[in-house]
């Protein structure tokens, strides 16, 4: 019986340990996306009069 006690102690930590990296990996990945966004939304996109694509980001 403390076999399995130990074992599901150990799943617990174990969860924990996932959870707390999974949000801090999770929070990073959603800045660098709205970072993304920001530079693909604020970029400048044109067309010259000589048919020369111009592209400008912040």
């Amino acid at each position: 019986m403390s076999k399995i006690g130990v074992a599901l102690a150990l799943c617990v930590l174990l969860l924990g340990a996932v959870l707390i990296v999974g949000d801090g990996v999770a929070t990073q990945v959603v800045d660098r996306g709205g970072d993304i966004g920001t530079a693909l939304t604020n970029a400048s996109l044109g067309v010259d009069s000589s048919g020369a694509v111009r592209s400008t980001t912040p």
